[in-house]
């Protein structure tokens, strides 16, 4: 049975032209055998080999950029069904090989698509899902850095401790879709107070940690007041919502452990005056 038998006979024409990427059937020799409509639109360079259409060179890509580059090179070195490369990070073009048979082979650049994906992952893993803030292991991440580059930089930095008050009865009393709602309008209070180059991140339930770079410890005060006053003055629906809040600067020679330390026993000591306060340590 002759090649274009077999195609005709798998339908790889009819799949690939389904595939919403550009998709390429290569034999071992590198030549083009089918292209989907999706890559007859993007490649419309001259060229019979596949690194001609795709890349606009004279020789195989393993052959310039390295035998790890090629899909096809991989596959034919290996025993595997399938192989990847990602060609540009920043831009996640990542291009899919797959072995069909001992002479045919599937590329499938997919890269808009992953990128897609690999977005979507990122926000995940970086993001509060509920107020589309930073998540605990982000902020913390922040601080880190920030406090080493106030350190090697010799500048200031400082740091609140944000809880909502009586938060637990504001869920007993009202249900946890109302608890829901306050947090993400409390998220979304604190971020219209900061700076383009300030971080919030939702720390535990109903905390909240805020990184003010290069800002002095009596500054960060006034942020926080700020803060209070109009979390205290918002609507909620008919809920009063207070917040208490811990403010502190980082120290030269302390660990952000020790920071998040002091500026932890601030807030609790806000909470024992009384709430609805902000207490600098």
């Amino acid at each position: 049975m002759g090649l274009s038998e077999c195609l005709k006979k798998e339908g790889l024409l009819f799949y690939i032209n389904r595939l919403p990427f550009p998709t390429l059937i290569i034999n071992s020799s590198y030549e083009v055998i089918l292209m989907n409509e999706e890559a007859e639109r993007i490649f419309k360079d001259e060229g019979t080999k596949c690194y001609e259409l795709t890349h606009g060179i004279d020789r195989p890509c393993w052959k310039v950029f390295g035998e790890n580059y090629c899909p096809i090179k991989n596959l034919e070195c290996s025993k595997r069904s399938y192989s990847f490369h990602e060609h540009d990070v920043r831009s996640y073009h990542l291009l899919v090989g797959s072995k069909l048979d001992e002479d045919l082979y599937m590329e499938m650049f997919i890269d808009r698509y992953i990128g897609e994906i690999i977005r979507e992952l990122k926000f995940l893993a970086d993001f509060d899902s509920l107020t589309g803030i930073y998540n605990r292991r982000k902020i913390e991440d922040i601080f880190m850095l920030e406090v080493e580059r106030a350190r090697r930089y010799k500048k200031p930095i400082s740091v609140l401790f944000i809880d909502i008050d009586n938060f637990k009865e504001i869920n007993d009393t009202y249900g946890h879709k109302r608890g829901d709602q306050v947090l993400r309008h409390v998220a979304s209070l604190i971020r219209q107070e900061l700076r383009s180059t300030d971080y919030v991140g939702r720390f535990g339930g109903e905390e909240f940690l805020v990184i003010l770079p290069e800002t002095r410890p009596e500054e960060a005060v006034r942020v926080a007041e700020r803060i209070r006053r109009i979390v205290e003055e918002a609507d909620f629906g008919g809920i009063r919502v207070t917040v208490s809040i811990g403010a502190t600067g980082y120290r030269e020679g302390e660990s952000y452990t020790e920071v998040l330390d002091r500026v932890d026993k601030a807030m609790y000591k806000a909470k024992e005056h009384g709430k609805n306060r902000v207490v600098f340590m």
